[in-house]
C-alpha cells in the first residue's frame, strides 16, 4: 500500500467514521490506517492507542458540537423559539446525515463498563447539550423546570435517533422536534396567558 502524508486531524476524521459505522471495538487501528493510506504502525507517532484516538475523537466531536450546533443557545440576536428551533434543525442534520450521529451515545453505551476514560468526555458531550437546552428553557420555565425539559428533550431526540436509525427513518427525529418545540410555545402561551 502505498503511504501518503496525513496530519492528525485526518486520522481523528477517518477513525470517527469507523468508529460510527462499526463501533468501538470492532474497529482496529489497521482499519484505520487502511482508510487513512497508513501503514498501522505509522497511526502511533500520532497516537499512543486507540485508545488515545477515541479520545481524540470524543473532544474534537464535542468541540465540533459546541462551535456548530449548541452555539445557537446563546445567541442573543435570536428569540427563545428560533434558538430552539435552530439548535433541533442542527441536531436533525447531524443525526441525520452520519457526522458523528449517535457516536456519544453508542460509544458510551459500548464501552460504559470496558473503558471508563471515555464516560468524561462523553459525559462532558451531554452536559454541554443540557446546558445549551437549559439556557433557552430558562427564559420560559423555573431554573429546575428548565433543567428537567432540557434533559427529557435530549433523551427524547437520542430515542428518536435510535429508532430512525433502526427503521431507517427521519421521520422520529422530526416528530421528537416537533414535541419538543409543541411543548415550548404552548409554555409560552400560558406564561402569556397568566
Amino acid at each position: 500500500m502505498p503511504v501518503r502524508k496525513v496530519n492528525k486531524f485526518d486520522i481523528i476524521k477517518q477513525a470517527l467514521n469507523l468508529f460510527r459505522t462499526q463501533g468501538y471495538h470492532r474497529t482496529t487501528m489497521a482499519n484505520i490506517g487502511t482508510a487513512c493510506g497508513l501503514l498501522k504502525g505509522s497511526i502511533y507517532h500520532y497516537f499512543t492507542s486507540k485508545e488515545d484516538l477515541m479520545r481524540s475523537v470524543l473532544e474534537v466531536l464535542r468541540e465540533h458540537y459546541r462551535e456548530k450546533v449548541f452555539v445557537y443557545a446563546y445567541d442573543e440576536q435570536l428569540n427563545s423559539e428560533e434558538k430552539l428551533k435552530l439548535l433541533g434543525e442542527k441536531c436533525i442534520d447531524v443525526f441525520a446525515n452520519g457526522e458523528g450521529a449517535c457516536l456519544m451515545a453508542n460509544i458510551a453505551m459500548e464501552t460504559n463498563n470496558v473503558v471508563p476514560e471515555f464516560r468524561k468526555p462523553i459525559k462532558g458531550f451531554f452536559d454541554d447539550w443540557v446546558d445549551a437546552l437549559t439556557h433557552i428553557y430558562r427564559e420560559r420555565y423555573s431554573d429546575d423546570a428548565a433543567l428537567f425539559f432540557a434533559r427529557e428533550s435530549v433523551c427524547a431526540i437520542e430515542g428518536a435517533a435510535m429508532m430512525m436509525r433502526i427503521y431507517n427513518d427521519k421521520n422520529y427525529l422530526l416528530k421528537a422536534h416537533e414535541m419538543i418545540m409543541g411543548k415550548f410555545e404552548k409554555a409560552s402561551k400560558e406564561a402569556l396567558m397568566s
